[in-house]
């Protein structure tokens, strides 16, 4: 066993170093393919935190009738509780809207609350939602029911539906386009690690057939191939965890704070390499052997 194991490494690799020119473009194009694949899986991570992060700040602001005592204020505020999208109420009085108004516009010269001799802004609720009301359709019925409680009217209710359904569309479209370009690279590399396959094994076809007269497995003669294609997917896999741990290093000293990676995408890549060197080895085996 140990013996056939041997063979086979010997011939695997003695087959790359045959096909020099052939195996190097095969295992660039396996490391150009997956630099693009993770730079595309960051793109989307990152994207996808981003998305969270906004999400993560939705919420809707109720105005509330100056008629409304104190009583009234607290009864409706256990109404908004009561329903499930909701996770936190935060009561906004008059004088917290003035005192957030005048920081908000502090470089204004003119006092406007001075100016009206009162203060014309309304008390308010800012309504945070659960998890997984954070998105338009969730937003949206917690729109409806607040709107449906007698206390509130359509106008009083404020959120930012159309950034909502905009966010949305925009991050769906963002990852199916990730998921059309990374298939379009994995095709390559499978077409070359195949092709590769297939010319080693027309240079070695005397070889082969030689074998077979012999009383050669099938096995035999194709494990060497195999080995050949899972090497180039691995080789191509670690040239681009390097690359891309240099570029990612680069940018994160030009612009910290704003690339988050995850480690494990490393070793995505190297699994991902010797799956496209494996499956491209098995297509190129099964069509020309």
């Amino acid at each position: 066993m140990s013996q056939s194991l041997l063979f086979f490494l010997k011939e695997g690799f003695g087959g790359l170093t045959r096909a020099r020119f052939s195996s190097f473009v095969a295992m660039t194009t396996v490391a150009i393919s997956l630099i693009l694949i993770g730079i595309f899986l960051i793109v989307t991570f990152n994207l996808g935190q981003l998305f969270e992060n906004l999400r993560s700040r939705v919420e809707l602001e109720v105005f509330l009738d100056d008629s409304l005592d104190g009583v009234k204020i607290k009864e409706l505020e256990k109404k908004i509780k009561r329903f499930e999208g909701v996770k936190e109420v935060a009561f906004i009085s008059k004088d917290m809207a003035a005192s957030e108004f005048k920081k908000l516009f502090e470089d204004q010269q003119e006092d406007y609350f001075e100016t009206l001799g009162y203060n014309p802004l309304p008390a308010s609720y800012r309504v945070k939602l659960v998890e997984n009301y954070r998105n338009s359709s969730g937003a949206e019925k917690v729109f409806q029911y607040l709107r449906s409680l007698a206390e509130i009217s359509e106008e009083d209710i404020v959120y930012r539906r159309e950034f909502l359904v905009l966010l949305e569309k925009y991050f769906k479209i963002a990852i199916a386009l990730d998921l059309l370009i990374g298939g379009i690279v994995c095709l390559s590399a499978l077409m070359l690690v195949s092709n590769n396959i297939r010319l080693i094994i027309l240079s070695r076809q005397r070889i082969i057939e030689t074998m077979k007269l012999v009383g050669a497995t099938r096995l035999f003669i194709k494990m060497p191939l195999y080995i050949q294609g899972i090497t180039q997917g691995f080789v191509g896999g670690i040239v681009s965890a390097v690359f891309l741990y240099g570029i990612i290093k680069l940018a994160a000293f030009e612009i910290p704070g704003y690339i988050s990676v995850n480690v494990e995408i490393y070793a995505v890549l190297l699994g991902l390499g010797v799956v496209l060197g494996l499956t491209g080895s098995l297509i190129g085996v099964r069509r020309y052997l």
